[in-house]
């Protein structure tokens, strides 16, 4: 099973699955097409994965755009706008309340999802480069999260 993202154009975000194409985003724009239906639920940010007994699960996808952030509030509002809104309403929105979601399931908690994440290098640069691979390591560790996370080109 490989999972490939492509970002083309500075604008446009394809994510293939084993090199078909099931899903386009206009970034600019936040426009989106899915292309393989079977992928995703109703709404094209839960997808619906069977697990190895069998059993469907709906998971939540999580994108957020670290580009069109300019401060920390915006990565946060961006975060707590595709979780659960009842945790989201009481989430601190902070890095010791980000660590008690994702270690402790405290309010803010994702859930079981895929979390995606582009924009990095801007994201780097407001949070500082220490408290962004703190986020990240977070999200790495989290059994019940698929991070995909934007490689920087450097050229």
């Amino acid at each position: 099973m490989i999972l490939r993202k492509e970002i083309k154009d500075d604008n446009e975000l394809y994510l293939y699955f084993n090199d078909k194409l099931i899903y386009k985003r206009w970034l600019n724009y936040g426009y989106s097409k899915v292309f393989d239906k079977m992928a995703y639920g109703k709404d094209t940010f839960v997808s619906i994965i069977e697990d190895e007994n069998g059993k469907k699960r709906h998971r939540r996808r999580i994108f957020i755009n670290g580009d069109v952030c300019i401060t920390k509030e915006d990565f946060w509002n961006k975060y707590v706008a595709d979780i659960d809104s009842e945790s989201a309403k009481y989430f601190g929105k902070n890095l010791d309340a980000f660590n008690d979601a994702i270690t402790a399931g405290g309010p803010g908690f994702p859930g079981d999802c895929i979390i995606e994440i582009i924009g990095t290098k801007r994201l780097e640069n407001i949070f500082g480069k220490e408290d962004f691979e703190f986020i990240i390591g977070l999200l790495k560790d989290a059994e019940f999260i698929d991070l995909i996370v934007e490689k920087e080109n450097k050229e």
